[in-house]
């Protein structure tokens, strides 16, 4: 039973067969690490002895030519369970997107809620056995459920939510796996350029976490920020947050101006000399951290131009807002977004101060 599906690029020298006498046109070569459940074990995470996985590797220059291969083994395999796929931004950066998911888009056998991550670093280190005994390809699914917690990780994307961006060449992001210690991690997102389905670059955790502010997509995290007075540090803790992108067009002209609002408490303070039930100073505090959310939203911007690309659902804004011109620029749309202008307003709310009122003095 498939759990977990990584895809790595295969330097081409290593693959040139001793057989062949004419020079042959330089393939593409996948190397394709697949993560089987071990028959006696099933899904069940509550043994604590041994592995409950193992891992096969083939190497091919097609999806469907490796999985044929595998039925060569002494065990067939079946896709019905099959919970995670994470290739390498070096291979992504050698074949489209689209390449490599054709043969899963296509098998009647995969589920479309199959995770999609990017990695940074090699694809099948994920898979690789960890301390705590724990499948890595049902870990990859449980982390996504902190996003309620931290305002770093970008939304789980799924095999069913890739085909609309594919099909209508939109660049979009996919979340970022590593492997740490004895351990996996998301950290930031790679970037799918939409004209040609390949990798454009990656967005660390504070680029994503601006991200998140623009598309209105948080569900939790905090914002720490610097008491004007003291200099010392406080913590807001996001209740709740909405965008609104608005898409302004002047004849040939356009702009956008994102409204931001959070409603939050104040959960750590270190200002030993302040009163955390007054109102100025929480008016204060909420202003500080109004300037840190614009600022992370302008560093998220600045990067997408940077790269040219536009994954924060601001063509979208434009096509619904003012269609006529979207029509016009919708084709070549990452490279006109780079020269738009994109203003911000944020207002946040801190509603509460916590259960107690002592501060650090």
């Amino acid at each position: 039973m498939e759990a977990g599906i990584a895809l790595d690029a295969v330097p081409q020298q290593t693959e040139t067969s001793a057989e062949e006498t004419d020079p042959q046109p330089p393939k593409k070569q996948i190397r394709r690490t697949v993560q089987f459940v071990l028959p006696n074990t099933g899904t069940s995470e509550t043994s604590s002895h041994g592995n409950r996985f193992y891992n096969e590797e083939e190497l091919g220059d097609s999806i469907m030519e490796m999985t044929r291969e595998s039925y060569l083994s002494n065990q067939s395999p079946a896709g019905f369970h099959l919970k995670t796929i994470v290739i390498s931004s070096e291979l992504l950066q050698k074949v489209p997107l689209q390449e490599l998911l054709d043969f899963y888009l296509a098998d009647n056998d995969i589920r479309l809620s199959i995770l999609l991550l990017t990695s940074t670093g090699t694809a099948s280190d994920v898979f690789k056995e960890m301390i705590s005994g724990k499948t890595p390809a049902f870990m990859l699914k449980d982390l996504f459920d902190n996003r309620s917690h931290t305002n770093r990780l970008v939304k789980p994307v799924t095999l069913a939510k890739v085909i609309g961006p594919l099909k209508s060449r939109s660049s979009f992001v996919l979340p970022n796996v590593i492997r740490i210690r004895d351990g996996i991690t998301l950290s930031g997102a790679g970037v799918i350029r939409g004209d040609t389905q390949k990798y454009a670059g990656y967005l660390n955790k504070m680029d994503v976490e601006g991200l998140q502010w623009i598309t209105g997509d948080l569900t939790g995290g905090i914002v720490k920020g610097t008491d004007s007075r003291s200099q010392r540090d406080f913590v807001y803790e996001i209740k709740s947050a909405k965008s609104n992108i608005q898409a302004h067009v002047n004849k040939n002209d356009i702009s956008f101006h994102v409204k931001i609002s959070s409603v939050g408490r104040l959960s750590e303070s270190f200002v030993s000399d302040a009163n955390k039930m007054k109102d100025q100073t929480l008016r204060e505090e909420a202003g500080v951290v109004q300037d840190k959310i614009k600022e992370l939203a302008q560093q998220t911007v600045s990067k997408m131009k940077k790269m040219r690309v536009e994954v924060a659902h601001m063509g979208q804004a434009l096509r619904i807002q003012h269609p006529d011109m979207w029509e016009q620029v919708k084709d070549h749309w990452d490279q006109v977004y780079a020269t738009v202008p994109v203003t911000f307003e944020v207002k946040v709310d801190i509603e509460d101060f916590g259960a107690s009122t002592m501060t650090a003095n």
